[in-house]
């Protein structure tokens, strides 16, 4: 059996036709979620809580790659407070350690990534998400348009 993790994501696209599309959201502050039609598409914020190794990982994320459906993930960095962060960590261990991190250093600049489908496919993109591991929420639409690309500078 070929180990996906080998694979590169163009590799994946060109072989498997994908119905997937990646976004990467770039131009510091930008606020994707400003126009965003909510009446027609649903939006999910996706972690892995999980305690998989990185290779893993990938393989969750290939997985996810062959969706049976068109949908988007969104990749937005931004610059927050720590202690906002450390409120999603569900995992006891790593929870403690950014709690650590929080006393040393007031922001921390990650990724937020979010799962983008239309409203009728929403239901089933879900469930595959979480039968593949991914921890799902849901955020509020005043919540996403107030969102700001940031890289910390």
């Amino acid at each position: 059996m070929q180990n996906t993790a080998a694979k590169t994501v163009d590799n994946y696209f060109e072989k498997n036709k994908s119905k997937v599309d990646i976004h990467v959201f770039d131009k510091d502050g930008s606020r994707p979620f400003a126009n965003f039609p909510f009446s027609s598409r649903k939006v999910y914020e996706f972690f892995d809580y999980t305690l998989r190794t990185p290779l893993e990982k990938t393989d969750a994320f290939y997985e996810i790659l062959k969706m049976p459906f068109a949908c988007e993930i969104w990749i937005l960095p931004v610059t927050e407070k720590s202690s906002n962060f450390m409120r999603e960590i569900q995992e006891p261990k790593t929870a403690a350690l950014f709690s650590f991190l929080a006393k040393v250093k007031d922001t921390i600049q990650r990724d937020r990534i979010f799962i983008v489908t239309d409203q009728s496919h929403a239901a089933a993109l879900a469930e595959e998400m979480e039968k593949l591991g991914f921890t799902m929420t849901e955020p509020a639409p005043a919540e996403l348009e107030k969102l700001v690309i940031s890289f910390g500078n």
